[in-house]
C-alpha cells in the first residue's frame, strides 16, 4: 500500500518524459538534488537541455525562445 492510498491501489506514473518536464519546470531543485544523488553532474544536464534546444527547427526553437520571454515579462509584471 503506498501511503495516502487509502485504497491499496499500486500507482502508475506518469510517463518519464512528462515528469521530467514537470520536476523541471516545478521542482527543479528537486531535480538537482537527485542528480546529484545519482553522480549526475547538474552541468551535464544543463548541456544536454542546450545542446537540444540548439538542434531544434526554427520554429520550434522560435516557440520555445518566445515562450520563454512571455514567462520572463509576467514575472516581471508586464502582462
Amino acid at each position: 500500500m503506498n501511503p495516502g492510498d487509502s485504497m491499496g491501489r499500486k500507482r502508475r506514473p506518469p510517463p518519464l518524459w512528462w515528469l521530467l518536464g514537470y520536476v523541471a519546470q516545478y521542482q527543479p531543485q528537486a531535480l538537482l538534488e537527485q542528480c546529484a544523488a545519482m553522480g549526475v553532474d547538474h552541468a551535464t544536464l544543463y548541456a544536454a537541455s542546450e545542446a537540444a534546444a540548439l538542434s531544434l527547427p526554427s520554429p520550434l526553437y522560435r516557440r520555445l525562445s518566445k515562450a520563454w520571454a512571455v514567462q520572463q515579462s509576467r514575472q516581471r509584471g508586464g502582462v
